[in-house]
């Protein structure tokens, strides 16, 4: 009786969740391209999924290093061609210069999504059933505007003016941070249950800037970008959310499990805006017939607006991990994509592909990882060091 009071106790915290975009927790996460919802066995369970405490084995503690910076389907890149025109003076360009950058501009404004990501770092300590962490987070957005942007596009490129260019605008959103969390796992046979509370304090900003003005130039770069607008944080907030999570013994070889962030009324107020987070579900699968091969596999329920921009997103995700030398080696690779794009795989898509060690020196291991786009091109890397107590 005092479990099922527990976990319905459990359920009624959950009434909030936080989520800038899609991302990874540790090394391990993301070299099987984030599909880790079903299995995890470090510190990072209490952000993945809780429940997953539960199979924590030996007491550890550690500290990490993570950091993205995607962009969507090569905008960088996109943005990179444009920037090498002189748009302050784009009245003044040849005709063939201006159909050309009208056409590169009509590229970038309508796919809505720019760049998005964040850079964190974290101590951490988990034993069985419990977990607690401190975090250091800054996270950003930044979208094209496209409202208002129909009238200038629909213009023969020869009739467009200085003043049209100097009106299009990027929306920058950036945080800064600090992050407490506490969580716990609850044993039912073979099921079990958690909840990681996490007590935010930082600053918040959100402004919208002409891409005539700084910092854009064709020298700044995705990391550039999204740390101009984090650095411009100033709106004090804080908040504390939660998640809970599910994991399911199905059998000896599998493990389901599932995470529900943002549940509720969740919102985030910027200087500018109440932004309304979509509740998000993630179900996951692992495949384990030994205890050096894993297969895992984690989809979000549902498409979500991660980044604001009006684009909604359904990642989907696949990773494999092989032990060597009875683990003292293991060797990841994965992949993240888009349900909701056309493209899934190839140099236009937005696939994001994972590759990671592991070193396990008995009472040290040791994970990192990077995470490239399609063209090869490194957009993450992680660093996670952890120090076990049996």
């Amino acid at each position: 009786m005092r479990k099922k009071v527990l976990l319905i106790l459990l359920c009624g915290l959950a009434i909030n969740g936080w989520a800038i975009l899609p991302g990874y927790y540790g090394a391990r996460s993301l070299s099987l391209g984030y599909a880790s919802t079903g299995y995890n066995y470090d510190l990072n369970a209490m952000f993945i999924n809780p429940a997953l405490l539960a199979n924590v084995e030996y007491t550890l503690t550690g500290y990490q290093y993570q950091n993205s910076y995607m962009d969507y389907k090569h905008f960088e890149e996109n943005l990179e061609n444009i920037l090498n025109y002189d748009l302050k003076n784009f009245q003044s360009l040849q005709d063939n210069e201006k159909t050309s950058a009208m056409n590169t501009l009509k590229s970038i404004y309508g796919d809505k999504t720019g760049m998005y990501g964040f850079s964190s770092s974290f101590p951490g300590f988990v034993s069985k059933n419990v977990g607690v962490s401190v975090s250091w987070v800054n996270t950003g957005v930044m979208n094209p505007i496209t409202t208002g942007t129909e009238t200038i596009f629909n213009k023969d490129p020869q009739n467009v003016t200085n003043e049209d260019i100097t009106a299009l605008k990027m929306n920058f959103m950036g945080l800064k941070y600090k992050q407490i969390t506490l969580a716990y796992a609850l044993s039912m046979n073979t099921i079990n249950f958690g909840i990681a509370v996490h007590y935010l304090n930082g600053k918040i900003s959100e402004f919208e800037q002409s891409i005539t003005e700084s910092p854009f130039n064709s020298s700044t770069g995705t990391k550039d970008y999204l740390e101009y607008g984090w650095k411009q944080a100033s709106k004090k907030f804080s908040r504390v959310v939660s998640d809970i999570g599910v994991s399911v013994q199905l059998g000896q070889y599998f493990t389901a499990g599932l995470v529900m962030k943002n549940f509720g009324n969740a919102k985030i107020q910027t200087p500018v805006r109440e932004i309304k987070l979509d509740k998000r579900v993630t179900a996951g699968l692992s495949f384990r017939p030994n205890t050096q091969l894993g297969l895992y596999l984690d989809m979000d329920i549902k498409r979500s607006d991660f980044t604001y921009s009006g684009k909604e997103m359904q990642p989907i995700s696949f990773g494999i991990e092989k032990g060597f030398f009875k683990n003292k080696l293991i060797i990841r690779g994965g992949m993240l994509n888009d349900l909701a794009e056309k493209q899934f795989l190839g140099k236009k898509s937005n696939v994001l592909y994972g590759l990671g060690l592991g070193f396990n020196m008995n009472w040290v291991i040791m994970d990192m990882g990077i995470g490239l786009n399609s063209r090869g091109d490194i957009k993450s890397l992680a660093i996670s060091g952890f120090f076990l107590i049996k």
